[in-house]
C-alpha cells in the first residue's frame, strides 16, 4: 500500500516520521533513621527526579508543516516522614507515615493531527498522603497486618515523556491518587525451623482516581488518565526448604478491578462501561519454581551450583471493555517456563551463569496483544570485587 504522505511513512500512520530524541534525568534518594529510643523511631525519605527532555523530528515537521514536538522539564518529589512505635516485646508495631508530593511539568503541546494552537503546558500540582500500618504477633510464629492510607503517585519520567518511539509523550498527565485497605496474615517459621516455611495470605482494597493507564493511541501508545477504578483482591504463597537441597515457591493472585466512573469524560452522559472489568490488565496469575543448590557439587571447594526452573501463568483476559458475549478480542491464555543455571566460585566471587527463556517456546502475548520474544538464550560472566 502506498503512503499517505509524500515523503513515506509506515502504514498506518497519517504523517512520515523519523525521530532522535534525548532525554537529561537525574534521581536523588535519601533515607534517614533516626532512633529517639528502644521503641520509638523516626525515619525520613526522600526521592526526586529531574528530567528534561528534548525531542527532534525534523520529517514529521516537514511531513505535518508545523513544529509539533518540544522541549520538556519534568520535576517531581516525594518525601515521607514515619513515626514508628513497638512495644517492648516486639509483639505489636506500629507505623504512622505522612507524605508530601510535588510535581511540576512545562512544555508545550500541538493536536496530533496539526490542527489548532499550539498550547502551553505549565503543570504545578501538589498533594499530601497518609498511611497508617499495623503489625500484631498472635502467636511468636504467626501475625496479622492492617494498613490504610491515601497516597499519590507521580508519574515517571517514561509516562511522561514517552519512549521515543513506541510510547507517545503524555504532557498533561496527573498524578494517581489512591485510597487503599490491605488486611494479612503471616506464618513464618525463618531462622525456626530447618524448612523456613512462610505461608502469606493477603487481602486488599483500592479506590484509585486519575488511574494512569497505558493506551492504545492514534499515533503509538501513550499513558493516559482513565478516571476512577475500585480493585478488590487477594493474595497468597507459600515458599519454604523442601528438602536441604531443595527450594520451592508458589503464589496466587486474583484482582477484579472495575470502571467506577458514573459519566462519560467531560460530559453528563452515563458511562456504558461503568462496573465492567478493566481490560487489558490481567485478574488471575499465579507463579511457581524450584531451585536445586548444592555446595561443592563436583568436588571443588568454595563452589555453589544451583538449578532452577520458574513457570508464570496468567489467565485469558480482555483486550477491550467486554460489552457483548460476541466479542472475541482477547489476550489469550499464557504459560511460560524458564530453566536456568548458575555456578559460583571462589565463595561467590565469581558467577557464571545461563538461562533458557520460554524454554517451550510458547506463544506469549502482553497487552494489546503484543507479541512478547519465543526462547531466547543467555549467558552471564560477574566477578564480585571481595
Amino acid at each position: 500500500y502506498p503512503s499517505q504522505s509524500i515523503y513515506g511513512g509506515e502504514l498506518g500512520n497519517r504523517y512520515a516520521s523519523n525521530s532522535s530524541d534525548k532525554k537529561f534525568t537525574i534521581l536523588n534518594k535519601l533515607n534517614l533513621e533516626y532512633l529517639l529510643h528502644k521503641q520509638h523511631s523516626l525515619n525520613f525519605n526522600s526521592y526526586f527526579s529531574f528530567a528534561n527532555g528534548y525531542p527532534k523530528d525534523d520529517l514529521r515537521e516537514l511531513s505535518m508543516g508545523k513544529r509539533v514536538v518540544f522541549d520538556s522539564r519534568m520535576r517531581s518529589w516525594s518525601a515521607g516522614l514515619t513515626y514508628n512505635f513497638r512495644t517492648p516485646t516486639d509483639r505489636f508495631l506500629n507505623s504512622l507515615t505522612a507524605r508530601y508530593y510535588l510535581y511540576t511539568m512545562k512544555t508545550r503541546q500541538s493536536n496530533i493531527f496539526g490542527i489548532g494552537e499550539i498550547q502551553d503546558i505549565d503543570l504545578h500540582k501538589s498533594d499530601l498522603g497518609i498511611n497508617d500500618a499495623l503489625r500484631f504477633r498472635i502467636i511468636p510464629d504467626l501475625m496479622a497486618k492492617l494498613s490504610a492510607g491515601y497516597d499519590v503517585r507521580i508519574p515517571s519520567e517514561t509516562e511522561l515523556l514517552g519512549d521515543g518511539y513506541t510510547v507517545s509523550p503524555a504532557e498533561n498527565l496527573l498524578p494517581e491518587r489512591n485510597t487503599s485497605v490491605n488486611v494479612g496474615l503471616l506464618y513464618d517459621l525463618t531462622g525456626k525451623a530447618a524448612s523456613n516455611l512462610q505461608i502469606e495470605v493477603n487481602g486488599f482494597y483500592m479506590y484509585l482516581q486519575d488511574m494512569i493507564r497505558f493506551t492504545k493511541g492514534i499515533i503509538g501508545a501513550q499513558y493516559q488518565n482513565f478516571g476512577e477504578m475500585r480493585t478488590l483482591g487477594v493474595e497468597a504463597e507459600v515458599k519454604a526448604d523442601v528438602l536441604p537441597w531443595l527450594y520451592g515457591y508458589a503464589n496466587v493472585t486474583f484482582q477484579d478491578l472495575r470502571d467506577v466512573r458514573e459519566y462519560e469524560p467531560d460530559s453528563k452522559a452515563p458511562n456504558p462501561t461503568r462496573h465492567l472489568r478493566m481490560p487489558n490488565i490481567p485478574y488471575f496469575l499465579a507463579n511457581a519454581g524450584l531451585e536445586y543448590h548444592r555446595e561443592n557439587l563436583f568436588g571443588t571447594k568454595r563452589t555453589n551450583t544451583r538449578l532452577f526452573a520458574d513457570a508464570s501463568f496468567v489467565e485469558e483476559y480482555f483486550y477491550d471493555f467486554e460489552q457483548s458475549i460476541h466479542q472475541e478480542r482477547r489476550i489469550p491464555r499464557s504459560m511460560r517456563l524458564d530453566l536456568g543455571l548458575e555456578y559460583s566460585l571462589m565463595d561467590g566471587r565469581i558467577i557464571l551463569s545461563g538461562k533458557v527463556g520460554n524454554a517451550t517456546g510458547a506463544k506469549l502475548f502482553s497487552e494489546f496483544n503484543y507479541p512478547q520474544p519465543g526462547r531466547t538464550y543467555s549467558l552471564r560472566l560477574r566477578y564480585v570485587l571481595k
